[in-house]
């Protein structure tokens, strides 16, 4: 793998990462603290929400494949 490959999919996955901490602290100002296994759930439908949205935009790295 090349480095033209790689740059797009660590952008990927640190706009993945910084989106799952943004989520989480606003879910967390607007309901309060939250379970552990809540967290997990929100950052799990996070993942697939975010893969499967940035397949259709076609914002999805060819360096996954």
């Amino acid at each position: 793998m090349n480095r033209n490959q790689l740059l797009p999919l660590v952008i990927y996955y640190i706009v993945l990462l910084v989106l799952v901490f943004v989520i989480l602290e606003v879910s967390q100002a607007v309901v309060g603290e939250i379970s552990f296994w809540l967290e997990m759930v929100i950052i799990l439908g996070v993942v697939f929400a975010y893969r499967s949205i940035a397949v259709r935009l076609g914002l999805d790295p060819s360096g996954r494949e």
